[in-house]
């Protein structure tokens, strides 16, 4: 896996639906929520592993919430 697949995040939650009631949608999307705190965790790998000198792979043992 590749960094750049973990540092972004497209997706549409609510698309179509009113802006008032987008958070209902937001808070029912549980996969959606895991995959911005993966996102978060193979930034911070990212900062700590530069830091330190090392290019290693990010990321490599987050799990992802959406299977293909």
């Amino acid at each position: 896996m590749i960094a750049s697949s973990l540092f972004g995040m497209y997706r549409y939650i609510g698309y179509r639906k009113p802006y008032a009631t987008s958070h209902v949608s937001l808070d029912s999307d549980l996969a959606f929520q895991d995959e911005v705190r993966n996102a978060a965790r193979a930034l911070a790998e990212a900062v700590t592993k530069r830091r330190d000198g090392q290019r290693d792979p990010i990321g490599t043992q987050l799990e992802q919430p959406r299977r293909k």
